[in-house]
């Protein structure tokens, strides 16, 4: 959430999974089967051919782009935290939940939130590795965790589905980069054989990514037009 989960009907949308039905649409892709995996298995299922194509939100990085090719980027978006409502522990950035050994922090195993914590010194024993943003929510709410590092929309939709136990944190300082705030860039990825079907989608996906068609469909999931690429290369 919100960039793939199932719906109470049991139908799989969020934002890339609708970008994508879109997208493939218009290239007369129409027998179109999705499948929801652990985040953490993605890449190993695209490169073993089980899946076509990663509709669920993947940032784009060096490391995963080493093992597979993005399509343009659907979104931009910074970092967030949830926590529990009325924040016990006082965390405002992923540099306190770093300093501070009495914190717990959950993640999305496999996520560049991961790889942040990692990086800032937070060793393996602390992290909480989550499946996906469902159960990292639910670990805040039961206090297994003290907060669950993701992206901003991700975060602002797991709080404003929790009936009031769980918070963005506010203010937050997410991480920083040559001077300014580090923002992240969601794509679909693709097997590195599969480089037509990725310039395809990107023929598409230039046109569409931020139009009032797109925007309007992406909305529901917490995406405005402030979170759409200043960029239109990978």
């Amino acid at each position: 959430m919100p960039y793939a989960f199932r719906d109470a009907t049991g139908r799989v949308t969020g934002e890339s999974p609708e970008t994508a039905r879109v997208v493939l649409k218009r290239l007369g892709i129409g027998d179109v089967r999705f499948v929801l995996s652990d985040f953490a298995n993605l890449i190993r299922e695209l490169e073993r051919g089980e899946i076509d194509m990663i509709a669920a939100g993947m940032f784009i990085t060096p490391e995963r782009s080493r093992r597979i090719v993005f399509s343009l980027p659907t979104a931009r978006v910074g970092q967030g935290l949830l926590v529990r409502q009325g924040n016990p522990k006082d965390l405002h950035s992923y540099t306190e939940m770093a300093a501070r050994p009495d914190v717990t922090p959950a993640v999305l195993a496999g996520s560049v939130e991961e790889e942040y914590l990692k990086a800032l010194g937070v060793p393996d024993v602390r992290l909480f590795r989550v499946p996906d943003a469902a159960t990292g929510a639910a670990a805040v709410k039961a206090g297994r965790a003290d907060g669950l590092a993701l992206s901003a929309p991700s975060v602002n939709l797991l709080a404003e589905d929790s009936n009031g136990a769980l918070a963005a944190a506010a203010p937050f300082a997410g991480p920083v980069e040559d001077g300014g705030e580090l923002a992240s860039s969601p794509a679909f990825g693709f097997r590195k054989a599969d480089e037509d079907l990725r310039q395809a989608v990107d023929g598409v996906l230039r046109g569409f990514v931020g139009s009032p068609e797109h925007l309007a469909l992406v909305a529901p999931f917490g995406f405005t037009a402030g979170d759409m690429p200043k960029k239109t290369t990978p």
